[in-house]
């Protein structure tokens, strides 16, 4: 059964206060240790008795305590504010340019940009940690500011099919919400074991010392000694909050992850290697201690008290979930080399489009009846089925390559987006390309004129897409590109003086995937819970969907009334407003306030708008687009509309 996304969201909001409950005893603990160590160093050389209560070092113990492990926290949590790449940057990782020539290096980057074109995310920046070990990980706090980082063991040692797999694995962690919970799992840490610092601090501040009273210079040896024993218990509580967070998800992810692709082998194959590899999953900076828990694989040398410590399932039982039949011999590993089918990977069978989106181009974009799309469409956001990744496959195979080779390089990159603005009427394009020229560097504009013809020949199918593939790109801009990239963006789409869907949706998928590395902004709780509270945004959105896909005023209302009864579940008191009263900013206002909305009201959102798409039993690209972007401000992610074996028979 596939895993549902939306309790996948609120299972990982659960594990948050679940997270928050266990910082807390682990802070009282700590406040309870302090406080039996100031006492006995209040002890130390004391010539009358000593009580063991005293409240005064209780009333210094516990804000002490609290306010070292929470500043400390707070200090690592802002430094990885920026989300995915911080991570990888402290763990030693190197991104890998997309005009890279190794061809592991580029094989790794197909795999990666399949999948997220699989799942309707935006392509992550893909780095590569020194390690010989096989392990990986994904982190940041959406899909937006994710990143995958795998070793260089992954690199060397695994098949296509078997990086696919452990691609897929962190996928699911993208997919699942995962990722916040991992960053903040990394600041509560860090903070636990802050202890272990100031003790090491204290005890090599006493060595220092050349005068005072030795008594003294011992005291302050024996208090070091006694914080740092404190630090240790302290990395102790964390490794097992870790363990007791991440182990059951790492079980489900494998399980995604097969899901995905329908190849245990892929991930399975890759899980014995770990086990017949000398490294194994070993990754040796000394910073995998606060990040242990995001890894696809035990990144310590040993599991620790039987297991109790590690971060992850064993591996044979890992490998046995996947395989019954596995008898616990691991295979003997080699490198392996890249061929050009290791490269590309094998070309699957043309998948027929789900809902009217063609696969290649010159297919006729026309709508087609829909297959129960509508009661569908929910469970397929977060979830990836082999089709798709077929799908996405072919769709990376057939992306024509003057314009791939473009989306790898930020200049081009930004040239490329600029195309893809450009309106399809020649006046209107003259217009565009005229302020272009008097406005951006004059290699941009060379750049973006070279690019229209082979933009505007693209099928619709393949924009957002290609979109997609620019953002890894785009994300290496300095701050002073991107706010005259942005400019320029605004300027090429206001130029005609109308808004249109492709444009709102190409706008959309930049402000929130972009903004959130350049314009970080603070990271907000979903907040609404009622779903009668946000029955009139929903309302604004649907009407919108309604006008846009439905031309006859009746048709639009039927339309509006269906998604209506869809998101409320029986009858309401909404009315279908006159078209020119549905503008795309209040469209846009309205689903920036259902963004503030637990998963379960998502879910119904979701369902509502699909349901009044296809109200006339046909969906076309453009309203598939719209589709797609409605779920990606939601942080919703949408596969390519693609029928799966089901939906076919």
């Amino acid at each position: 059964m596939a895993t549902n996304f939306f309790q996948q969201q609120d299972s990982a909001r659960r594990k948050t206060f679940q997270l928050v409950v266990y910082f807390v005893l682990a802070i009282l603990i700590l406040i309870a240790l302090v406080y039996g160590l100031l006492v006995a160093f209040s002890m130390y050389g004391a010539h009358e008795p000593v009580s063991w209560w005293q409240p005064d070092m209780l009333l210094l113990a516990a804000p002490a305590v609290g306010i070292l492990v929470g500043g400390a926290s707070a200090l690592k949590v802002a430094q990885l504010a920026s989300g995915g790449q911080a991570v990888a940057l402290m763990l030693g990782g190197k991104e890998v340019p997309g005009t890279t020539t190794d061809a592991r290096q580029k094989r790794l980057l197909n795999v990666v940009e399949e999948m997220a074109l699989a799942a309707g995310v935006p392509v992550p920046p893909v780095y590569v940690l020194p390690d010989t070990g096989i392990n990986a990980f994904a982190a940041g706090y959406a899909p937006g500011d994710a990143v995958v980082a795998v070793s260089q063991g992954c690199l060397d040692y695994l098949t296509r099919d078997e990086l696919q797999g452990v691609v897929a694995h962190e996928f699911s962690h993208i997919l699942n919400g995962d990722m916040r919970l991992n960053i903040r799992l990394i600041g509560l840490i860090f903070g636990i074991m802050a202890l272990s610092i100031i003790g090491r601090s204290l005890m090599f501040a006493s060595r220092g010392r050349s005068s005072g009273r030795q008594d003294s210079r011992g005291g302050m040896v024996l208090l070091g000694l006694g914080v740092f024993v404190l630090g240790l218990v302290g990395a102790f509580f964390g490794r097992l909050i870790m363990a007791a967070v991440s182990r059951q998800r790492e079980y489900l992810a494998d399980a995604s992850a097969v899901q995905f692709t329908r190849n245990p082998d892929g991930i399975g194959g890759a899980l014995k290697k770990i086990g017949g590899l000398a490294e194994g999953s070993r990754i040796d900076t000394p910073r995998a201690a606060e990040a242990g828990h995001m890894f696809f694989a035990n990144a310590f040398a040993g599991e620790g008290l039987a297991g109790l410590l590690a971060t992850h399932p064993p591996l044979v039982e890992r490998i046995r979930r996947l395989h019954p039949q596995f008898d616990g011999q691991f295979p003997e590993v080699r490198p392996v080399d890249v061929d050009r089918e290791q490269l590309k990977g094998t070309r699957p069978s043309r998948v027929p489009p789900f809902a009217g989106v063609p696969t290649l181009p010159g297919l006729p974009q026309v709508p087609v009846p829909v297959l129960g799309f509508a009661a569908d469409a929910a469970s397929r956001v977060g979830h990836i089925d082999p089709q798709v990744i077929d799908y996405a496959h072919e769709l990376h195979d057939s992306m024509p390559g003057v314009l791939r080779v473009a989306a790898q390089e930020p200049f081009s990159a930004r040239a490329l987006v600029y195309a893809l603005l450009m309106d399809p009427r020649a006046d209107l394009r003259e217009l565009q390309l005229t302020q272009l020229k008097a406005d951006a560097e004059p290699q941009d504009f060379a750049e973006a004129l070279r690019l229209v013809v082979p933009v505007q020949v693209l099928p619709d199918t393949h924009r957002l897409p290609l979109l997609d593939l620019t953002l890894p790109a785009l994300r290496q801009m300095s701050p002073r590109q991107h706010r005259a990239f942005r400019a320029q963006v605004e300027m090429l789409v206001i130029a005609d003086q109308r808004l249109s869907l492709f444009e709102y949706t190409l706008r959309c998928v930049l402000h929130r995937h972009l903004d959130a590395q350049f314009l970080p902004q603070r990271q907000t709780r979903p907040m609404h819970s009622s779903p009668q509270k946000l029955a009139q945004p929903v309302a604004t959105v649907l009407a919108l969907l309604a006008w846009e896909d439905q031309p006859e005023p009746d048709q639009a209302a039927r339309a509006f009334d269906t998604g209506m009864r869809g998101y409320i579940g029986g009858d309401h008191t909404h009315r279908l407003p006159p078209r020119e009263k549905c503008t795309l900013a209040g469209f846009d206002a309205a689903l920036q306030t259902l963004d503030q909305s637990i998963p379960a009201i998502k879910q119904r959102i979701v369902a509502a708008c699909a349901g009044c798409i296809v109200a006339n039993q046909q969906v076309t690209v453009r309203e598939a687009e719209l589709l797609r972007a409605i779920c990606d401000t939601l942080d919703c992610p949408l596969p390519p509309l693609v029928a799966s074996e089901s939906d076919r028979r």
